[in-house]
């Protein structure tokens, strides 16, 4: 399958692992961090975060190869978002919700010889006008399903098509997943992302994201 913005999500790939044990809380990682030596990717690292630009659709892409492990993500129209999760038994009016949610698609590689785990909670946005903030989960989302008595068939596909709030990576696992930063269509942002590779803590921040406008393909 294609890791594109159009693509579908898929199951988990590899012999990655959802169930990982959940890591400490952002603040408490980054203090853990700091007194063990936090691998901060250095600046010709962050530098080298590639943004692609598809003339064809104008959706936009950010893409980063670090240390052997690679993050790419692409933008998804709202439009497409509302396809994808009408066509898995969600009606109109539940789905506008998470189309408007700044949906990515992610992929995550892990091609280092030692294994990496990362999870969601410990990532932030940033808008352009505001301050950090986390992302919105796949369990903060199922909060709302059950509000709104979204059928359970439809809910199980929502699960499965988000990207895993916690995941461990073998060496050779990948996976790819939409992920929602809760931010309004066209807004510009900065994204931090946590991950330890081994025993080494890392991070980044990615800069000048944008989520995709609402408008058709």
């Amino acid at each position: 399958m294609r890791s594109t913005a159009s693509a579908c999500p898929s199951a988990i790939r590899g012999r990655a692992d959802p169930g990982v044990a959940a890591r400490e809380n952002f603040m408490a990682s980054h203090a853990i961090g700091a007194a063990l030596g936090v691998a901060l990717l250095s600046a010709a690292a962050q530098a080298g975060v590639e943004h692609t630009h598809d003339p064809e659709t104008g959706l936009e892409a950010w893409i980063l190869r670090a240390e052997g492990a690679s993050f790419t993500f692409n933008q998804r129209l709202p439009d497409q978002t509302r396809a994808y999760f009408q066509g898995r038994g969600f009606r109109s009016g539940e789905v506008e919700a998470v189309a408007l949610a700044c949906v990515f698609q992610v992929t995550v590689r892990n091609d280092t010889d030692v294994p990496i785990d990362l999870d969601l909670s410990d990532w932030r946005v940033i808008p352009a006008r505001g301050s950090h903030r986390p992302l919105r989960l796949e369990a903060d989302w199922q909060q709302e399903w059950q509000r709104l008595q979204v059928a359970q068939p439809a809910r199980v596909a929502f699960r499965w098509s988000l990207f895993p709030t916690r995941q461990s990576f073998q060496p050779g696992d990948w996976n790819m997943g939409m992920v929602t930063f809760d931010l309004e269509p066209g807004t510009l942002f900065d994204l931090e992302i946590d991950w330890h590779q081994d025993k080494t803590a890392r991070h980044l921040r990615f800069q000048g994201m944008r989520c995709a406008p609402d408008r058709q393909l």
